[in-house]
């Protein structure tokens, strides 16, 4: 189980060798959103959490931001 931050979901794309546009296709999103997402301009929904950690095959532990 893993505190849900972007530096351990971009480790953990890097291990499966996941590209931005995998993820998208996962989430339902466009490539657009992702990057953006991934760039921290914008927050991954708590469904979109939970489909990662599906997809990762883990779960992650949601916090709020400070």
């Amino acid at each position: 189980m893993f505190e849900f931050t972007l530096e351990k979901l971009k480790g953990l794309m890097a291990e499966k060798n996941l590209k931005q546009v995998d993820i998208a296709d996962a989430l339902c999103v466009s490539l657009a959103t992702i990057s953006a997402k991934l760039n921290g301009k914008v927050d991954f929904t708590v469904r979109e959490i939970k489909e990662l950690a599906k997809l990762f095959n883990t779960e992650f532990i949601i916090t709020g931001r400070e």
